[in-house]
């Protein structure tokens, strides 16, 4: 009988536990697969070749949700073409009912350890941004999505479709919340009232139209 208590306690706690950060029920990552026009190809991503995900193997993180939740070494893993991080418990795989505005993942790459911190802007948007560098005022970040792209082989009109990577620099000014692109910009564009110290920091910078994203990480380092 204290075994039965026992073993009903624990499925209690488990599904009360699933319901507060998950939606309670199997999902799966291979769904919502969308072209580079934005229309639905097929529910069914066997037909395209590659992987919608970030990483096909699982990877533990520290989750930071927009409510201010907090969970840590939970096993993540993110479709980039729909935006959607499912969180995985045994042989069964839930998506979050919270959203989530920051991870840090950790995962091996060739035997070497590493992370990478991905955030999101808005509880509604599925866009996902890695962190490339950080300080109290400014972040560089860089949009990472997976689109379903047509192919072509030699000899063929269309290859089929597959999966390619996309990827996009911006400055989120932290204070304003502001997210322009990097691309083509200035230091004076880019950093606005900071100019004068952002120039300080990197005198070249003065005399360059547009912005490397490494002059901008060293901007970003000093400032």
């Amino acid at each position: 009988m204290k075994i039965l208590l026992t073993t009903l306690f624990t499925i209690f706690n488990f599904f009360l536990f699933a319901q507060n950060m998950y939606v309670a029920k199997p999902v799966t990552h291979f769904v919502e697969v969308y072209d580079e026009k934005g229309m639905t190809i097929s529910a069914n991503v066997g037909t395209v070749k590659g992987s919608p995900l970030w990483r096909d193997e699982w990877c533990n993180a520290n989750v930071e949700m927009f409510n201010g939740k907090k969970f840590l070494n939970l096993p993540l893993i993110i479709n980039l073409v729909n935006g959607h991080i499912h969180f995985k418990e045994g042989d069964a795989e839930f998506q979050f009912v919270d959203a989530i505005q920051k991870m840090t993942l950790y995962y091996q790459e060739e035997g070497v350890a590493d992370s990478i911190t991905i955030l999101k802007l808005s509880p509604d948007s599925p866009l996902l941004y890695e962190v490339k560098k950080s300080s109290a005022k400014y972040q560089l970040l860089q949009l990472i999505h997976k689109k379903a792209v047509d192919t072509y082989d030699y000899g063929k009109s269309s290859g089929g479709k597959q999966f390619e990577l996309f990827r996009e620099n911006f400055l989120l000014r932290v204070s304003s919340r502001e997210l322009v692109s990097v691309k083509g910009k200035s230091v004076a564009e880019l950093f606005i009232s900071d100019a004068d110290a952002a120039i300080q920091i990197l005198p070249a910078a003065k005399k360059r139209k547009q912005l490397s994203v490494q002059d901008i990480s060293t901007i970003i380092a000093g400032l």
